[in-house]
């Protein structure tokens, strides 16, 4: 079906039987398919897997150097080959880029799977340069993940405490006679 059709197809049937009618349809149509394909054309050019005229606007924004000689397929390898270069990012590197805004490097990165997210435990007092810190961590991080950032204190605690533990069993109530006590027996542990 031509774009006339397509255009004669949107008419009531009144205006379509007039000879004027016709003659514009006919002197538009192929301006209508000169524009779809100029629109299409241009989407093309923003993904490199298509792109034909815009592929040197690609190598200018990616840093990929043309070489004379190139086809376009060559040159489109080259181009995928450089965004597909990008490392993947673990929980190391994002260890190693949080302890870069450290004093004291002390951070440490714990992945909670199942959960889609992260934590990212560091000493309180080797924190500067916070919004930096938070804008490294977004800029690095998977976008899926989610992330809690989480200042303590890296302090070993000594508890010294006594506790007593008494296991107790007392008597039934058919076991219970005059003149006996209520606990059948007592044993006491001192735990310190």
């Amino acid at each position: 079906m031509s774009k006339q059709d397509d255009m004669t197809a949107y008419l009531p049937p009144f205006l379509t039987s007039l000879k004027e009618m016709a003659e514009l349809l006919k002197a538009e149509a192929p301006e209508f398919d000169k524009q779809n394909d100029s629109i299409f054309d241009l989407t093309d050019q923003l993904f490199v897997p298509t792109a034909t005229w815009g592929l040197s606007r690609w190598e200018k924004i990616l840093n990929v150097p043309r070489e004379s000689g190139d086809t376009d397929e060559i040159r489109r390898l080259r181009l995928i080959s450089k965004m597909s270069n990008i490392p993947p990012i673990t929980y190391r590197a994002i260890e190693q880029a949080v302890n870069r805004f450290l004093k004291n490097p002390s951070a440490q990165v714990r992945l909670l799977p199942g959960e889609y997210r992260f934590n990212v435990d560091i000493n309180v007092d080797d924190l500067q340069h916070m919004n930096e810190l938070i804008e490294a961590i977004e800029n690095m991080k998977p976008a899926h993940l989610a992330y809690t950032l989480r200042g303590g204190l890296n302090e070993t605690l000594q508890i010294k405490d006594t506790v007593i533990l008494n296991h107790r069993r007392y008597r039934t109530a058919s076991e219970l006679k005059v003149g006996y006590s209520v606990t059948l027996n007592n044993n006491e542990v001192v735990l310190t």
